[in-house]
């Protein structure tokens, strides 16, 4: 055999490669093949964070305006559990290079949850981006009276649902003097689109409206904030699996007509339980309900399909009240959002990769294949975890802070 050719047995350690003369040297080398593999990943990143800066130095009004419907809490614990997941993954190198089998284990496994953690955060906030059309590109039709309960979280340094008590108490001021006459033809006019021209339901769409235990077990006031906000199609009381539009997807609906339609819907629930509990008084359900819908022109039945969008750069949005103090969407206001899930997605892809090469590396460390004369497994698991929290540290001022 050539006295240059040298086996892994010859150096007693069955994990060092046929082509190194030492572990030492096979270290270094593995060390130095990973560093060049961040250095991809550095450069990859880089160039998202060039494109950050072009977009925002031509359009800071895009990043002004988006970045308040961000939430800064969720973004600042992300950043704390990452900081922490990071210091149990150093950790654990550390209980590898000493030999300490079963703590590296635990310390991995603290590691695991972290990404997790972080992972289970991240999609909190997507969630509501989705439900309420904050996305990229033709999909951006942002829901403003979500955006104007956001901004005003935003400002007051609180959640998006949350207000201070003076907003609170003005929201449920008393409310004026109802119109069962209005709220009869707006529930006719935008409820029967979905619920019926009876209001009596549709297959596979709206309920029953006339016998809703939703609506009977509900106050006034819980029912006018539901009505407000409506329900997503993913919302797992929705039993529809239908979207229940904001303000019924009529944007020009106050407060006080949803209350007339509240009133309506109360009177007409009232009188349909005592026609039944009569044997059928007709014409007093007659006289409570009004003509058919259409013998009025009440009923119309195309008024509340929401205009479709023009263009990803003039998209049609629900308008707010002038004394609303968010300002509509700046032009390509989407091109914030299509930044923003690029570069915050594509980390999340990296924090799942991360995640596979710690149960790897756990399910090593039970084994016992790692210890003070073998580490280099962890050790390069380690850095590439150090890289994502590193990424993540830059992203979450550059989007929510500044």
């Amino acid at each position: 055999m050539d006295t240059h050719e040298r086996t892994a047995g010859d150096h007693g350690d069955s994990r060092l490669q046929m082509h190194f003369d030492t572990p030492v040297q096979q270290f270094d080398s593995s060390k130095l093949g990973m560093w060049i593999f961040l250095g991809t990943e550095l450069l990859m990143f880089g160039g998202l964070f060039c494109a950050y800066a072009v977009y925002r130095g031509n359009h800071p009004e895009i990043f002004a305006w988006g970045s308040k419907l961000l939430d800064r809490q969720l973004g600042a614990i992300n950043t704390l559990v990452l900081i922490t997941s990071s210091f149990t993954m150093a950790a654990a190198v550390s209980a590898a290079q000493r030999g300490w089998r079963w703590r590296q284990v635990a310390l991995l496994f603290l590691t695991l949850l972290g990404a997790c953690g972080f992972l289970v955060i991240k999609a909190m906030e997507y969630r509501p981006k989705f439900e309420h059309g904050l996305v990229w590109g033709s999909g951006f039709r942002p829901d403003m009276h979500y955006v104007e309960a956001h901004w005003r979280g935003h400002d007051a340094g609180h959640g998006p649902e949350e207000a201070e008590p003076a907003e609170q108490e003005a929201a449920v001021s008393a409310p004026a003097a109802v119109d069962l006459d209005r709220g009869r033809k707006i529930a006719y006019q935008t409820c029967a689109s979905c619920h019926g021209a009876d209001l009596r339901g549709m297959p596979k769409n709206g309920k029953d409206m006339l016998t809703s235990e939703f609506i009977r077990n509900k106050s006034d006031d819980e029912l006018l904030a539901f009505l407000k906000v409506g329900r997503s199609p993913w919302d797992p009381e929705n039993t529809t699996q239908v979207q229940m539009p904001p303000r019924g997807g009529n944007p020009t609906l106050d407060d006080d007509k949803l209350r007339d339609v509240i009133a309506f819907l109360r009177l007409a629930q009232e009188s349909v339980a005592a026609a039944e509990a009569d044997g059928g008084a007709d014409a007093e359900l007659a006289a409570v309900l009004g003509p058919p819908p259409g013998e009025d022109g009440a009923f119309l039945p195309r008024s509340v399909i929401p205009p479709a969008a023009q263009a990803p750069s003039g998209l049609v949005v629900d308008a707010l009240p002038a004394t609303s103090p968010v300002p509509p969407p700046p032009p390509n206001a989407h091109r914030f959002f299509s930044v923003y899930f690029l570069m915050t997605g594509l980390h999340a892809v990296h924090v799942v990769a991360g995640m596979a090469i710690i149960v790897w590396l756990m399910l090593g460390a039970a084994l016992g294949r790692y210890g003070p004369a073998y580490f280099t497994p962890v050790d390069l698991g380690g850095l590439f975890w150090h890289l994502v929290d590193l990424i993540w540290i830059f992203l979450f001022p550059l989007f929510y802070l500044i």
